[in-house]
């Protein structure tokens, strides 16, 4: 009773926090793109969830999950590691790369402490010419942007069906001259239901934090005080910008095929033996997933992934905008002449996503060691698309 007290009172401290925050999570739209910064935490750097779309909510388990919903963090029973490299909009030329690495400890042996993990991403540009008024072909150098974020995880199981967790992330934005730094919290919780723990319930709040401005010299030029022949330097003050929070809920159920000795049994049979997916043959998951964003269209996303035997994932994912009306009106009558839908109209993003997984094991046993090598392609609507690829060690 105490277990399932204290579930009850952490899904509603959650759902008051949401509620909380709706003002900014859920008034947003799309005349308010645009007005957040930060928006590089807006990029999921990790190959197994950009190969679903984001739909996982619900689904996302291991380090993968601090991007998507970090209370599937409780999923690392003891120690991993990883690594995933994006190549961004490849064919644009501009050579942008996200570099994104993590680590997670579960934390005591005998009594569940529950998982801690950290983890560093970094967006870079290439070299960009540097150009001013005077010399707009540039010849004066180049420079080089940088966007990162590092991230404090931590989540526990509370019992056999909630589980939840927090992160805070400290965001850097910077040039040589200027940057910016924030902090921000995200929280999630999955809820399990099922024989075999095969339906899931998911919601994550991202990126709820103060407002972020610039600072530094490139804000300063040399002037002349008013009435007088002092120079000095003056500062120009920045503009501040809100972090783009939001808030996803999601739903995932897996259809799972047992095989060897487990392949004539019953489903009762089945469940006293204490069987979960990582013992099915096959599994096939369907995942769907509902963003509101604060400051751009709200995404409708879904997602299926096949499994054999925790050797071999594939996955594949397809994120939609919400639809939005466009009027054109008679430029001489003032009169409504058209109205169309639209979709994925604000974003570069063309829906489709695609992954896979290899894993290689390294000891025998659903609990060994294992390497997994991860890929995903998600199809862009100008330039090449973005490929993810990573490696991820499980000790």
């Amino acid at each position: 009773m105490k277990s399932i007290n204290r579930s009850l009172l952490i899904c509603t401290l959650i759902a008051l926090l949401a509620v909380g925050t709706s003002y900014n999570v859920l008034a947003g739209n799309r005349d308010r793109s645009g007005q957040a910064g930060a928006s590089h935490l807006l990029i999921d750097p990790w190959a197994r969830t950009n190969g679903m779309a984001n739909a996982c909510v619900a689904e996302t388990r291991g380090l993968e999950s601090i991007f998507s919903n970090v209370a599937g963090l409780t999923y690392v029973k003891k120690t991993e590691f990883c690594f995933n490299r994006t190549q961004y909009l490849a064919g644009s030329n501009c050579g942008i790369n996200i570099n994104s690495l993590a680590f997670a400890q579960h934390l005591g042996k005998a009594k569940d402490f529950g998982t801690l993990g950290v983890s560093f991403a970094s967006m870079g540009f290439g070299n960009i010419d540097i150009t001013t008024v005077a010399q707009p072909e540039g010849g004066l150098g180049t420079f080089s942007p940088s966007l990162s974020y590092i991230g404090l995880h931590y989540a526990k199981s509370f019992n056999n069906f909630i589980k939840g967790g927090a992160s805070l992330k400290v965001i850097n934005e910077r040039i040589a001259d200027l940057h910016a730094t924030g902090f921000a919290l995200d929280a999630g919780v999955q809820y399990i239901a099922g024989s075999f723990e095969n339906f899931k319930i998911g919601v994550s709040l991202k990126n709820i934090g103060l407002p972020m401005s610039y600072k530094g010299d490139g804000l300063s030029q040399r002037g002349e005080i008013t009435t007088t022949d002092v120079e000095q330097s003056l500062n120009i003050r920045s503009a501040e910008y809100e972090m783009p929070s939001l808030l996803t809920i999601g739903v995932s159920y897996d259809f799972l095929w047992f095989g060897g000795e487990y392949k004539s049994m019953s489903k009762d049979d089945l469940k006293s033996e204490g069987l979960t997916r990582d013992d099915a043959a096959h599994r096939l998951t369907f995942c769907g997933a509902f963003t509101a964003n604060s400051y751009s269209r709200d995404i409708f996303s879904i997602g299926m992934e096949y499994g054999f035997m925790n050797y071999f994932m594939v996955r594949a994912g397809y994120a939609l905008e919400s639809f939005s009306r466009q009027t054109e009106i008679d430029v001489n009558t003032g009169e409504q002449i058209f109205t169309s839908l639209l979709v994925n109209g604000d974003s570069f993003y063309a829906g489709p996503s695609v992954g896979a997984t290899a894993v290689i094991p390294l000891k025998k046993g659903n609990t060994g060691s294992r390497i997994y090598i991860d890929y995903a392609y998600r199809f862009t609507s100008k330039w090449k698309g973005n490929h993810v690829m990573g490696v991820k060690i499980t000790l």
